[in-house]
């Protein structure tokens, strides 16, 4: 009888001792992925840049880094010559939010864009906050009949209406979009 009970004992020491090593061996390697990650993001390795050396894009750039938000693609805004695309979905007295607008270029070279519907109920969470200064320039987009022939005409904030599609140029600080210029139509 004595000898099952330390048996039994002896097993589940031994059961337990092999569980915690199990755990922290995933444990470290967890841990292990994560540096690992964190180093092969440093900026300088990257693209063999030396981190002195700064230019404006990659700084805006850099700004965000982490953020949920960035600035489009280079070959997708140099197609729309745009830095970001929205739909314009709450107006405030002195910024407004969008919904991200998508556009992907297709295999014939054509855009393709996408964004949420303006009937759909987007939580606060998925809308870009758009702060814009005196700076800022808004242009509102003409069509003269033609889909082909448009044209730009000044306007200002107040232009600006719910549900409109923007396209602007600037860049993110903290998942807050700072226009430099705002085309609407």
């Amino acid at each position: 009888m004595k000898i099952k009970k330390i048996i039994l004992l002896f097993g589940t020491v031994f059961l337990l001792n092999t569980m915690l090593t199990g755990c922290s061996n995933g444990s470290e390697s967890a841990v292990q992925t994560e540096e690992k990650q964190a180093d092969e993001a440093l900026p300088g390795e990257l693209n063999d840049v030396p981190l002195n050396e700064n230019n404006e894009n990659a700084e805006d750039s850099q700004e965000n880094a982490a953020g949920k938000w960035q600035i489009l693609e280079p070959d997708i805004a140099a197609a729309v010559d745009a830095d970001f695309l929205g739909k314009v979905w709450k107006i405030e007295e002195d910024s407004f939010f969008i919904a991200e607008k998508k556009v992907k270029i297709l295999d014939d070279g054509s855009l393709s864009y996408s964004s949420p519907s303006s009937k759909a109920v987007l939580p606060d969470s998925q809308l870009i906050h758009v702060i814009f200064d005196e700076n800022t320039s808004f242009y509102m987009k003409t069509m003269d009949g033609n889909e082909e022939s448009h044209a730009y005409k000044e306007c200002g904030f107040q232009d600006l209406k719910e549900h409109m599609s923007v396209e602007m140029k600037g860049s993110f600080k903290n998942d807050t979009f700072y226009p430099t210029e705002i085309r609407f139509f």
